[in-house]
């Protein structure tokens, strides 16, 4: 059983791109520390309460089925995937096209 859930798929530069989320592991309490403790509080008081999403994402670029470029981004913190996808996603699929193009390249010599 995998733990990935599958968010969003999106076709970009001859690559099908594949955005995962799963559960973070690390305690959101030891990554907040804006020196404004009742606001670290409150915060984690939402992730804790499912008000804002705690999770690892994963974007894997693949041709036909092999994912051939991966990127992964943890301790993420939002309030729904479309604010993650508005933010974080286009960095992310970068570095998994940028894997997967040189992956290609290691392959054909």
């Amino acid at each position: 059983m995998s733990i990935w859930e599958l968010i969003d798929t999106q076709e970009r530069d001859g690559f099908t791109l594949e955005l995962h989320f799963a559960p973070e592991d690390d305690a959101p309490e030891d990554h907040f520390a804006t020196g404004d403790d009742e606001a670290d509080a409150e915060l984690c008081a939402n992730i804790r309460n499912g008000i804002w999403l705690w999770f690892v994402a994963r974007v894997t670029a693949s041709k036909a089925g092999i994912a051939l470029g991966t990127s992964y981004l943890g301790c993420c913190c939002y309030v729904n995937a479309d604010q993650f996808i508005d933010h974080s996603f286009d960095d992310m699929a970068r570095d998994a096209i940028a894997e997967a193009r040189a992956t290609l390249a290691a392959l054909a010599v």
